[in-house]
């Protein structure tokens, strides 16, 4: 029989840790199964790099694997499966108070793809919301603030390239206990089921690597033979010469060179080969930022909306801009980048050469309301010719040379196409009007700075040639994700009517 006179010889210490467990456990069975707070867990299935391993150095002699995407060859390649399960109760998009994102340090996103989910809609909801342009070519992926019900799943497929192995998450939920979001390890331990499941794993990876790498490399459906040039804007050229790879890749008798000069000079030397040569014109095709003036023999049609950005060199410790503080540096009147709140460093303006490039007509129309930049200062942007002026200001010949000038210079600033710019890690692209630079604010008119992107050809071409199937190609689905990664929007993602 229990002698409960005992009880008073129990040390404090040990009830105190009973009454905790016990508490404990309540508090955990009650969040569990009652209480049921928002949670998503996440786990990496897979995360390897593409090739033979490092010591099968005979199958290496013999074996020469190369990834290339959109006709350009993916460095230091690998593949990442990523699963997201709700395992808590419903999450509403307004539960995402700070993003859900993941971040790959140390290697840049070449291709994602939502490989499977549950309910099906839940992938195609996710692939609807997320934008190329806003994470190809970044470390960094972010689910869309979408509603995901308990029980819910779904499988990110990403190719990167670079040396990385980690993988982070970020994020916070309304109603998550520590954020709501959390890591779960990948099972350790070698043993058989193990190997054979991550063996079976890697080759259904291997079978989605291969459908989706040359998902967007599909063969053009128009494939013409022929000789074609591409001239004109050189805010679009580096969009133009993946377009061109993409096309040519699968359309090998295509030769088609890409030679950028400028919107009006490309415009101009279309329309004079027009008048001298109506045969060799037919095989040229002249891109403009924004419609083209005095070619009555020319047909332009417009093709997508090229956003452009202000570019401001991280020095200047200063992203964000009013149109007035814009107009204020290139009419001289600021000169210092302390007067605008920035690092007392002078402010070195970079621009487009003379009047044939479109880049510098849509700042001066859409940001400058029409002012005329100042003289020029520098031949190389960095040393003052001019010992009497004020300002600090030069021009170079196409985009690439702007943005790299900017990219080096301390205090420099620019102007170019979007899609450029997010290649050049010393360049911040700065809102403008507390606005930032994106294909998502044209639509709403809410950001200025962008232009229609024009092709122009000499008369109408015949479809059967290959400069009408390469606008055709321009026009397909399959350009869509070129022209987006690019910061273009194409013209058939717009309203009606937007592109005129």
């Amino acid at each position: 029989m229990l002698d409960f006179s005992e009880l008073g010889n129990i040390d404090l210490g040990t009830v105190i840790a009973l009454v905790s467990l016990i508490g404990t456990s309540i508090v955990w069975l009650l969040d569990r199964y009652l209480w049921r707070r928002k949670r998503l867990v996440y786990r990496v299935q897979v995360d390897a790099q593409i090739g033979v391993h490092p010591r099968q150095t005979r199958a290496r002699e013999m074996v020469d694997i190369e990834v290339v995407h959109q006709g350009t060859v993916v460095q230091d390649p690998s593949i990442v499966l990523l699963r997201m399960d709700n395992a808590g109760t419903d999450v509403d998009a307004r539960d995402m108070q700070k993003p859900v994102g993941f971040s790959f340090p140390d290697r840049r996103i070449v291709r994602m793809k939502v490989v499977e989910s549950q309910p099906p809609d839940l992938g195609e909801l996710i692939e609807q919301n997320m934008k190329p342009v806003d994470y190809v070519d970044t470390d960094r992926i972010e689910v869309p603030k979408l509603a995901i019900n308990r029980g819910d799943h779904f499988k990110f497929l990403l190719v990167l390239s670079g040396t990385g192995k980690e993988v982070k998450h970020s994020g916070y939920l309304a109603g998550g206990a520590n954020g709501g979001i959390y890591h779960e390890p990948r099972p350790r331990g070698p043993g058989r089921r193990t190997l054979i499941f991550g063996a079976t794993t890697l080759l259904l990876v291997g079978a989605l690597v291969a459908f989706f790498l040359v998902d967007v490399l599909q063969p053009p459906d128009n494939c013409r033979s022929g000789q074609l040039r591409v001239i004109g804007s050189t805010a679009v050229e580096r969009t133009m010469t993946e377009l061109r790879s993409a096309y040519a890749s699968e359309c090998s008798e295509a030769d088609i060179t890409i030679a950028a000069n400028g919107s009006r000079s490309g415009v101009r030397d279309l329309n004079t080969l027009g008048a001298q040569d109506p045969a060799a014109a037919g095989k040229v095709i002249a891109m403009s930022d924004g419609p083209a003036a005095d070619a009555p023999n020319l047909g332009g049609e417009a093709v997508a909306v090229v956003v452009f950005a202000v570019v401001v060199n991280r020095s200047a410790d200063l992203t964000g801009l009013t149109t007035g503080q814009l107009r204020d540096i290139y009419t001289g009147k600021v000169t210092n980048w302390k007067q605008l709140g920035g690092k007392d460093l002078p402010i070195r303006m970079v621009s487009r050469v003379g009047p044939d490039s479109g880049s510098r007509l849509v700042f001066r129309e859409k940001v400058l309301g029409g002012v005329q930049e100042l003289g020029i200062t520098s031949d190389d942007c960095r040393s003052d010719d001019d010992p009497v002026a004020k300002y600090h200001r030069c021009e170079v010949g196409t985009t690439d040379e702007l943005l790299t000038r900017v990219n080096e210079i301390d205090g420099a600033i620019g102007y170019a196409e979007l899609g450029s710019a997010r290649r050049f890690a010393g360049l911040a692209a700065a809102t403008i009007d507390d606005v930032v630079p994106d294909t998502s604010k044209v639509a709403d008119r809410s950001y200025k700075f962008w232009e229609v992107e024009h092709a122009y050809t000499y008369k109408a071409p015949d479809a059967k040639s290959l400069t009408g199937a390469f606008l055709d190609y321009l026009r397909s689905t399959e350009a869509r994700p070129v022209l987006e990664r690019g910061g273009l929007v194409p013209c058939g993602a717009l309203p009606p009517g937007f592109c005129g």
